[in-house]
């Protein structure tokens, strides 16, 4: 082989290397900016434009008082939080994340059950979404069992 063709295949070889290099460091720098920390308690998804309070409630809670907990959380100056709906937590689902308690949610949020409440309800169920698992599960309303509620809100 001439040195002419080895010094294009090496030449070839390291930049499709550096090449994909820099594709695969900045796609995980675009990640770790989808969530602004306001400093308030609060994280805004750039990705979906919700803003997030950065913690659940931190207790079991059932369906209804997640609704009244989320309609007089007050947090980064804002009143006009509500209970997220069953697609707005899959939004916060992340299969290759675990937090400190194993779930697998995006940071910087800090879930402390592995079951969030959500808006959506049909007859005496609630709909829970599961970051342990990914999954939608339905119970009744009245359970306060191992569930929690991310309080959160559209811009202004």
């Amino acid at each position: 082989m001439k040195r002419s063709s080895r010094f294009f295949i090496v030449t070839f070889i390291v930049v499709t290397f550096l090449g994909l290099f820099l594709v695969f460091n900045s796609m995980s720098a675009l990640a770790s900016d989808r969530f602004i920390n306001n400093g308030d308690g609060t994280v805004t998804d750039m990705k979906t434009n919700l803003m997030w309070a950065i913690k659940d409630n931190g207790i079991p809670i059932s369906w209804p008082n997640s609704l009244s907990y989320c309609k007089k959380y007050i947090a980064g100056g804002h009143t006009d939080w509500r209970m997220p709906t069953l697609e707005e937590l899959s939004t916060l689902y992340e299969p290759k994340v675990k937090n400190s308690r194993g779930y697998h949610v995006v940071k910087p949020i800090k879930t402390t059950a592995m079951s969030c409440w959500a808006s959506d309800h049909n007859g005496y169920n609630g709909g829970r979404f599961n970051f342990a698992y990914g999954k939608v599960f339905w119970l009744r309303k009245s359970y306060s069992g191992p569930t929690r509620v991310l309080p959160v809100r559209n811009p202004d």
